[in-house]
C-alpha cells in the first residue's frame, strides 16, 4: 500500500496532452458482481459503458482492477454483451448462506466453530501458488456462510477488538471481510486467469482520463488511481451515489461503512470531476468536504446527473412474467407494492407497523407486497414478521428474486405504492412508481422529495396518523385515489438516454475546459483519515 505521504511527482511525458490519451472506464463491478440483475450500481456502470463506448470509440479502454497485482487489466469489448451485459458466461453461483440462530449464544457457538475450524480445514491443504490459494479460499468461504451476515459481523468485532494487542491480526480480518464479501455474492475468483495476463495489463502511461462509477470502497482500485494521477498525471472523474456509510452508518451494512470513509478519502484528496446522483448527495458531499478540510474541487465540477427509471424490457419466452400475479395470489389493482432490498434504511419495519395497525383499524385492508433481497441484520425482524399473530396471513407478502419483467407486471397491476425509506441518494422505486403512473406514499426524506417533487404523496414519518389516514384513503376512497393518479400522472420522468446524454456532455465540457493542464496533485496529510469517531 501506498505511504499517505507521498513525494512530489514525476509526469512522465508521452508527449500527449491527457485529452488525446486513452480513457479507461473502470468496469470491476459490473465483472466482479456479473451474476447479479443489473440494478443499482450495476445498472448504472452498464449505461456508463454504454454511453462511453458510443462517443469515444477505440480511445476508451475497458479496464478491470485486480487488487492482488495492483493494476488493471483491459477487458474485450467484444465479450461486453455477453458476459457483462447477458451473463452468458463465468457467472458466480450463489451459494447458501444460515440465517442469524434463534439465541445469541449459539451465533457465538457459530464463531466459536469458524475460529477452531476454519484454520485447521486451511491448514491441510498443503503448497504455494495460485490453485493452493483459490482452494484455501473457497474453504474459507464455505465455512463463512455457515455463519450469517451477523454472526460474521461478530467475528470480525471480536478480531478487530484483539488486533489491539495484535496488530497483524488487521491483515486477516481485511482479507476474510473480502472473502465474505465475495462468497455472499457467488464471485470467489474476482478476475479471470485469461484476463491477468502480462500483456493484457494496461499501461498507466497511455491514459489520460481514469471513470470510476462502481464500488470503489471494496478494493484498492482508489489508491492505485490516486498514485496514477500522482505519476502520470491521470485526470480521475468518479460518480458518487450517497454518504449513507458516513452520514447514516448506524444503518449502512457493515463492511461498507467501515471501507466507504476511508476510501473517499482517498478519492477527495485526488479528484478532479465528480458526477453525483442528486443535487442532495452534492449538498451531503460538498459539507464532507468542508467539515474534514479536503480540498474543494470547483462547484461547477460537482454536478448531479439524474438516473433513468425505465425498467429494462426483455423478453419473457415462458410466460413467467404474465404469472406472477397469480402465483402470489395477486389481483390486479387490489395490492400494494414497496420495492428495495430489506434492510433498516428502507424503513420496512415502519410499513409492517402501519399495515399491523390498518389491519386492526379496518376490513378489507390490502395486502402490502415487499419486493427485494433480504439485506444485512434483517434475518431478525422477518422471523418477528412471520410469527406476528396480530397480523392477518399473507397481509404482507415478500416477493425476492423477482425478474425485471415481473416487476414490470407487479408495477402495471398494483393499486399505489408505498415507500418510507429514512434516507436515500435519489429513491429510484419512487419515481419508477410515478413512471408507471401509480401513486407512491413516501417519507420527506431531501432526495426522494428533489426526485419526485409534488407528484409523491410526501409524508413526515413523524406523522404516523396521517400515514394512516393518507393509506387507507387510496385503498377506500375513489375520489381521494383519483386525484392521486392525476398527480402521479404529471410526472414527466426520468429517461436513461438523458442520463447518457448528460453524463457524456459533462465530461466533454471537463475536457475542454482543462486541455492543456498539467495536474498538481494533493498530498495527504497521514493524520488526516477520518477517525470512526469524527465518521459519526
Amino acid at each position: 500500500m501506498s505511504d499517505f505521504r507521498l513525494a512530489s511527482p514525476q509526469l512522465e511525458s508521452t508527449g500527449l496532452m491527457p485529452s488525446e490519451k486513452k480513457i479507461l472506464l473502470d468496469i470491476s463491478t459490473s465483472y466482479n458482481f456479473r451474476s447479479l440483475r443489473p440494478v443499482g450500481i450495476l445498472r448504472v456502470e452498464h449505461e456508463l459503458i454504454t454511453a462511453f463506448t458510443k462517443a469515444y470509440g477505440d480511445r476508451l479502454v475497458l479496464g478491470v482492477y485486480d487488487p492482488a497485482k495492483n493494476a488493471y487489466f483491459t477487458f474485450p469489448k467484444d465479450k461486453v454483451e455477453s458476459i457483462i451485459f447477458r451473463n452468458e458466461q463465468e457467472t458466480g453461483t450463489l451459494m447458501e448462506r444460515a440465517l442469524t440462530a434463534t439465541a445469541k449464544w449459539r451465533s457465538w457457538v457459530r464463531v466459536a466453530r469458524f475460529a477452531l475450524t476454519a484454520p485447521r480445514r486451511s491448514r491441510q491443504v498443503s503448497g504455494t501458488g495460485d490453485q493452493t490459494h483459490k482452494l484455501r479460499e473457497r474453504i474459507l468461504a464455505d465455512e463463512l456462510l455457515r455463519m450469517s451476515n451477523d454472526e460474521f459481523t461478530m467475528l470480525i468485532k471480536g478480531l478487530r477488538a484483539l488486533a489491539r494487542l495484535r496488530p497483524r491480526l488487521n491483515g486477516r480480518c481485511d482479507q476474510l471481510e473480502q472473502i465474505n464479501h465475495r462468497a455472499h455474492h457467488g464471485i470467489l475468483q474476482p478476475l479471470d486467469q485469461s484476463l491477468r495476463d502480462l500483456d493484457n495489463q494496461i499501461d498507466p502511461t497511455q491514459i489520460g482520463n481514469y471513470i470510476c462509477a462502481g464500488t470503489f470502497w471494496s478494493d484498492t482500485r482508489h489508491i492505485y488511481a490516486y498514485d496514477m494521477r500522482n505519476a502520470h498525471g491521470w485526470r480521475t472523474h468518479y460518480l458518487i451515489y450517497d454518504l449513507i456509510p458516513i452520514l447514516w452508518r448506524h444503518v449502512a451494512e457493515p463492511h461498507t461503512r467501515e471501507t466507504f470513509p476511508a476510501s473517499l478519502h482517498w478519492v477527495l484528496w485526488g479528484v478532479d470531476q465528480i458526477w453525483t446522483i442528486s443535487e442532495t448527495t452534492s449538498r451531503d458531499l460538498i459539507a464532507h468536504i468542508e467539515e474534514y478540510g479536503y480540498p474543494r474541487p470547483d462547484d461547477s465540477w460537482i454536478k448531479p446527473i439524474y438516473l433513468g427509471c425505465e425498467l429494462e424490457r426483455k423478453d419473457d419466452p415462458d410466460g413467467l412474467a404474465q404469472n406472477v400475479l397469480a402465483r402470489h395470489k395477486l389481483e390486479p389493482g387490489k395490492y400494494v407494492l414497496m420495492v428495495g432490498t430489506q434492510e433498516a434504511r428502507k424503513n420496512h419495519e415502519f410499513s409492517y407497523r402501519l399495515w399491523r395497525e390498518l389491519c386492526q383499524r379496518h376490513n378489507e385492508v390490502l395486502p402490502l407486497v415487499w419486493v427485494g433481497q433480504p439485506g444485512w441484520a434483517i434475518d431478525h425482524f422477518l422471523q418477528m414478521v412471520s410469527l406476528d399473530v396480530g397480523l392477518p396471513h399473507d397481509a404482507i407478502r415478500i416477493l425476492t428474486a423477482i425478474s425485471d419483467p415481473e416487476l414490470d407486471m407487479l408495477y402495471r397491476n398494483c393499486r399505489f405504492t408505498l415507500y418510507p425509506s429514512l434516507y436515500e441518494g435519489w429513491g429510484l422505486p419512487v419515481v419508477e412508481s410515478l413512471n408507471y403512473g401509480k401513486p407512491c406514499v413516501c417519507s420527506t426524506a431531501d432526495s426522494i422529495v428533489e426526485a419526485a417533487g409534488t407528484s409523491c404523496e410526501a409524508i413526515p414519518l413523524t406523522q404516523v396518523e396521517t400515514w394512516l389516514d393518507r393509506v387507507w384513503a387510496l385503498m377506500s376512497d375513489e375520489l381521494a385515489y383519483t386525484e392521486a393518479l392525476a398527480r402521479a400522472a404529471q410526472f414527466k420522468g426520468y429517461r436513461w438516454q438523458d442520463f447518457r446524454t448528460n453524463l457524456i456532455a459533462d465530461f466533454d465540457r471537463f475536457e475542454q475546459a482543462m486541455a492543456p493542464r498539467d495536474v498538481t496533485p494533493a498530498t495527504i496529510p497521514a493524520a488526516e483519515l477520518p477517525s470512526e469517531e469524527k465518521a459519526v
